[in-house]
């Protein structure tokens, strides 16, 4: 897309120009996005992005598209099978908009510099591992440019905001005493958040909280999430279906890392059902997570109301998705 609305642009996306305002749609239409790891997951938000007109998405992925990426993952079929991940998906992403630019990069992400995370408007990590989430949340807070990282996995889903310190309008409607007949004022207020880092999120101590408000108050996935990536960062890879034991026994010792002596707070039978699934993609839990990344990103670029703060967890066991600050 241009720097500036075409009759025709502000024709295509009015229906959006109309729920988020002019200045947000091209501020949206300016982005250049990098999604880094191509899943199901990333295709629901690649779809919503480019449907949103952002500028250009880069598709970041070295892996080769098997027959088991086809269960879940919607811009690939079977005559994919032996391509490129981002190769593969890259000519459904640019169907759907063809004023985005789709950018693909086989290259591992691991060999990249890191002033390659420097310039894009948003940088999203997609079922990654702590050690390159840490570093390129990192390299994302020195140049204070929004990060986000997530995954859905089985029943279970996340996802991590970074936006170091984040300007937005926050709309308040107030309703008019004195004239019955009058419609209701909105009245704009600028607000600053300050962000935690992920490293910064992931050392919270909970011991000052009574654990009656933790139970009552937070999702026991807030819990399982800080495992699974204390136990990517202790062994330097995600865990199998042979860890299971290890980390039901190692659970206690994770939880008073956090300030936390009643372990109830996590049932063990989370962290099984977690393990059985961390390898399995299922459409349904990455559409949810998918469509709640994307709209959160462009939140973000439109700089309307208050991105997530800074975690969200969705659990499709009960079906509930809870916004955490850490």
């Amino acid at each position: 897309m241009t720097a500036e609305l075409s009759k025709d642009e502000a024709a295509i996306y009015d229906r959006q120009i109309r729920l988020w305002g002019f200045d947000a749609q091209q501020r949206i239409g300016k982005a250049d996005i990098l999604i880094a790891g191509m899943r199901a997951l990333s295709d629901e938000v690649c779809k919503n992005l480019a449907l949103a007109g952002v500028a250009s998405i880069t598709l970041l992925d070295h892996e080769i598209v098997t027959e088991v990426d086809l269960g879940a993952q919607f811009f690939l079929t079977k005559d994919n099978i032996g391509q490129n991940r981002a190769e593969a998906a890259a000519a459904s992403i640019r169907n759907l908009n063809p004023r985005v630019k789709v950018v693909v990069d086989q290259q591992n992400i691991k060999e990249k510099p890191s002033v390659f995370f420097e310039s894009f408007s948003v940088v999203c990590l997609i079922h990654s591992d702590y050690e390159l989430m840490v570093q390129v949340d990192k390299i994302r807070r020195k140049v204070k440019k929004p990060f986000y990282a997530a995954d859905a996995f089985g029943w279970f889903g996340y996802i991590f905001c970074d936006l170091t310190e984040h300007s937005y309008i926050q709309e308040k409607k107030t309703n008019p005493r004195s004239d019955a007949k009058a419609l209701p004022s909105v009245k704009k207020i600028p607000c600053i958040e300050t962000y935690s880092s992920l490293l910064e999120s992931l050392q919270k101590n909970w011991s000052d909280t009574r654990i009656k408000i933790i139970k009552r108050r937070t999702s026991p996935m807030a819990f399982l999430i800080n495992i699974l990536l204390q136990f990517q960062k202790e062994y330097r890879r995600c865990p199998t279906k042979e860890d299971e034991k290890l980390l039901i026994e190692n659970k206690a010792k994770y939880l008073s890392d956090m300030g936390i002596n009643d372990f109830s707070v996590l049932e063990d039978d989370l962290i099984r059902e977690m393990i059985s699934l961390y390898d399995t993609e299922l459409s349904a839990v990455s559409a949810i997570v998918g469509g709640i990344l994307a709209q959160d990103i462009l939140r973000t670029l439109s700089a309307n109301e208050l991105p997530i703060q800074n975690w969200f967890y969705y659990n499709g066991l009960d079906g509930s998705g809870l916004v955490h600050k850490a």
